[in-house]
């Protein structure tokens, strides 16, 4: 869970790929922006699990970090106990969410927003609650967003999401934009090394 990777806030935004992940969305008001949290259902608890103890390993990391190099037992027990961490948090939100009812689909995701493809056009400015779940490590993320653009695709071989639509986060808590930016340096450094594997024409 620990996080290991800190851009720049001035870059980390611009640090963009292609990523398939599970998303949802429905339209929110201004004052459900402002409501943040105390607004959300129950179950959002059990999808941001991940996101909430990797801002915790994120808060803690300078300690973990000195007892690595003076403490390294005691290091490795804590590094076991989040092990456990991670299956108990795997349990609690395949409680509340059925990964075979939530199907993936593209993006292109960066710390500052998203696109996405949809059935159904979006007017300029309109507020969305988003659910956004990073694969395969499951760690959930819900913010809101603004759409910034909303125009017919290009990608012909879906026509039943015609309208590909481009949000920027709103109000995104700084620790869940780093979960982002480190999800997608991994991402990037994957797609770069399945790249280098390819035979050379």
């Amino acid at each position: 869970m620990e996080s290991k990777c800190k851009e720049p806030v001035e870059r980390r935004c611009f640090v963009r790929v292609d990523d398939n992940v599970v998303l949802k969305y429905r339209k929110a008001s201004s004052l459900e922006l402002q409501a943040g949290k105390e607004n959300l259902p129950a179950s959002a608890r059990s999808f941001t699990i991940k996101a909430q103890f990797a801002a915790i390993d994120q808060k803690f990391r300078p300690v973990r970090s000195i007892l690595e190099q003076h403490a390294g037992e005691l290091a490795s027990y804590l590094k076991a106990i989040d092990k456990k961490l991670d299956l108990l948090a795997d349990m609690a939100f395949e409680m509340d969410h059925d990964l075979s009812k939530l199907p993936t689909q593209k993006v292109s995701l960066s710390a500052g927003g998203t696109s996405f493809l949809a059935q159904k056009p979006l007017e300029l400015g309109t507020l969305l609650e988003l659910w956004l779940l990073l694969l395969p490590s499951n760690t959930g993320i819900i913010t809101y967003a603004t759409v910034v653009y909303c125009k017919r695709s290009n990608d012909g071989d879906d026509s039943h999401y015609p309208y590909k639509i481009g949000v920027e986060f709103k109000n995104i808590r700084e620790e869940d934009a780093d979960l982002i930016t480190c999800h997608v340096l991994r991402k990037e450094a994957d797609d770069r090394r399945k790249r280098s594997k390819m035979p050379h024409k």
